[in-house]
């Protein structure tokens, strides 16, 4: 298993150790990957469905970082009118932008870089031509909530992550 992981994602097998990698869940099956895609009607990218085939999601940093059997969903927001009074209030008074930025990305996993119930998201509508989406960083504590771009694909994201500045010991 160790053997394949390697080949698969080398930069993240060799952070294991550090990231304090836990509850490593069974692979999927090649039907289960398709019936995954077939549920969200849309081709997952190559590098995520590689690792699927390696684990269906582990924990890691103390459980900040989560891809667990909840993942992968979209970030789907209802319309502003359908909201209920008091939640259009609440925008309104925070300024805030609707539906967030995130609307209709692709959430992966629960990523606590910089808050508890942060997530990294596919954006969708920009695959390329490897059939790769890009890895955006969810904030939702920022005001307004905010998605920003960390990687070009699933595959560097798992390399590196380790690597953030925000998971670094002091």
């Amino acid at each position: 298993m160790t053997t394949s992981l390697q080949q698969l994602f080398p930069g993240f097998a060799r952070q294991m150790h550090k990231l304090d990698v836990e509850d490593l869940a069974e692979p999927l099956t090649d039907t289960e990957i398709q019936n995954l895609e077939k549920i969200l009607n849309i081709e997952l990218p190559p590098s995520y469905k590689r690792f699927l085939k390696f684990t269906r999601g582990f924990t890691a940093l103390g459980r900040s970082v989560q891809l667990g059997f909840q993942h992968p969903f979209f970030h789907e927001f209802e319309a502003l009118n359908e909201l209920s009074i008091e939640q259009q209030k609440i925008i309104k008074q925070r300024k805030e932008v609707w539906p967030p930025p995130s609307n209709g990305m692709l959430c992966f996993a629960e990523f606590f870089m910089e808050a508890d119930g942060d997530q990294v998201l596919f954006d969708i509508t920009q695959k390329n031509k490897i059939g790769e989406y890009p890895v955006y960083y969810y904030a939702h504590e920022d005001r307004p909530p905010s998605v920003r771009k960390i990687a070009d694909s699933f595959e560097q994201w798992l390399n590196e992550f380790g690597d953030y500045k925000a998971f670094q010991k002091e």
